[in-house]
């Protein structure tokens, strides 16, 4: 496994060897991030939490890493042009199939999102229904609380 270039945003590349062994590290760092990707869209697919959340940590450090990388590729663009011309063709077709995979992943979180705020805000309609008084006031209609007063509910992050 390849380490890392410890490259500042402002970092000048200025041989070829350079730009080669940048461009290798730009290309691992999004190969592991759009795997790291697809492990997270599985798990969340199949309702397994728990072995999403581990995934995060790593997520965020090689999103840090990508962002940092691609800062010197803008920086250094001209030069990476000159020198690497087709291996930039195969990170940008790898780009483009890393946008892809965060698209994915962005529309299977936010499913997972609405579905857990849809079974949240039902059980909360629910328990605020049997609380709320079943019979009628004065004016012989169906009394209710008022919509601003709400009851605690306690919820358990475990699953």
């Amino acid at each position: 496994m390849n380490e890392p270039l410890d490259l500042k945003p402002s970092a000048a590349i200025a041989t070829i060897a350079e730009a080669a062994a940048f461009i290798q590290s730009l290309r691992h760092t999004m190969a592991e991030l759009a795997a790291v990707l697809a492990d997270e869209a599985a798990a969340v697919r199949a309702a397994r939490m728990r072995d999403a959340a581990p995934l995060e940590p790593r997520k965020a450090e090689l999103s840090r890493r990508y962002m940092a990388e691609l800062s010197v590729l803008k920086a250094n663009a001209a030069y990476l042009k000159r020198v690497a011309g087709p291996a930039l063709a195969m990170v940008r077709a790898e780009n483009e199939a890393l946008q892809r995979a965060l698209e994915v992943n962005l529309a299977v979180l936010a499913t997972a999102h609405a579905v857990a705020e849809g079974i949240i805000r039902h059980v909360s309609s629910a328990v605020q229904a049997k609380r709320a008084p079943a019979g009628y006031g004065a004016s012989g209609r169906a009394t209710t609380p008022p919509p601003m007063i709400g009851s605690p509910m306690a919820i358990t992050r475990q699953l």
